[in-house]
Formats: C-alpha cells, structure tokens, sequence
C-alpha cells in the first residue's frame, strides 16, 4: 500500500488534491522518502499542513523529523532546484514534532520584525507561504541522527543544505 498525503495551501489547488507521497512533485523530497527516510526503517514524510493558515494544527506529539516547503516556485540551489526550505527534528518529552513546528509556526504567523531578520525558514515561508510534512521515529531510534542523515543527503544533491537551515556554497 503506498501512503498517501493531502497536500493543502500554496501548493495545492482549491480542491485538496490527494496523492501518493512518493509522487510529490519535488524529486528531491521523493529521494529522501526512498533513501532516507524508509532505508532506515522510517515511513515517508506525510501529514501537509499549511504553515501560514488560520486552520487547526493538529501534529503529533511522538518524535520525528519533519521538512518545510515553499510555496511557489522551487529554490534554485547551487545543483539543481527543490521546495524543501528547513529539515528539523521534535524531539521527545517537549511535546514532539507538534511542539517544535507549532513553534516555528508561532514566529511565522507573528509576521517580520522590523528590526531583526528571523530565522531564515521563517523569513522564507512568510515570504512565499509554504507547508510541513512530518515523519514519526520508529520505536527506539532518534530524531537527531535521521535529522543529520536528511540534511546529508540533501547537501550531496544540491551542493549545500536547505536555505533555511544554512548555507555551506
């Protein structure tokens, strides 16, 4: 059975489009689900909320990692293109992945600072909108080394790590 994931906001039409997650229009999204994320025992990210809407936003409270994306078009990056903007981890005992994107999603919603630039994924998503998809630990493995794994993997195909997590090029 391959999972399946409603994707909601920017990247969606006003339908809410239902599809397999391993067919989500970002390639690079579609490779870390394969040789991340199920090579080692993970499910697939799944679960799109949108990051900007007023709606619910109802996350688990478990472990796991999870990725922003843009909305709109994709980030050009030194080796080709991808809407992932930040990989992150919510760990357990504070309230999970619920708790560290509801987090960032508190930030998000405030709207710019007028003094201060903000996390770069914040800056991004309040600038394009975007979305998060979230993958739960298995039992007994932690988010911290599949948080690692992912932001590896995405370097090796784009040459540096997702815009909001930093820059290497």
């Amino acid at each position: 059975m391959v999972p399946h994931v409603a994707l909601t906001g920017p990247l969606s039409d006003p339908a809410r489009t239902v599809m397999p997650v391993n067919e989500h229009p970002d390639p690079t999204l579609c490779h870390l689900n394969e040789t991340v994320l199920e090579a080692n025992g993970w499910p697939p990210f799944s679960g799109t909320f949108d990051l900007l809407s007023d709606g619910r936003f109802d996350l688990p409270t478990q472990q796991g990692v999870y990725v922003f994306l843009a909305g709109g078009k994709k980030i050009a990056y030194p080796r080709g293109e991808s809407s992932i903007v930040y990989l992150g981890k919510g760990e357990g005992g504070r309230r999970g992945v619920r708790g560290r994107v509801g987090r960032h999603r508190g930030y998000i919603k405030q709207g710019p600072h007028e003094r201060y630039v903000m996390h770069p994924a914040h800056e991004w998503i309040m600038a394009r909108g975007g979305s998060v998809l979230y993958s739960l630990a298995p039992d007994g493995s932690g988010s911290a080394g599949m948080e690692r794994k992912l932001r590896e993997a995405f370097k090796l195909l784009h040459r540096t790590r997702p815009v909001g997590n930093g820059i290497d090029a």
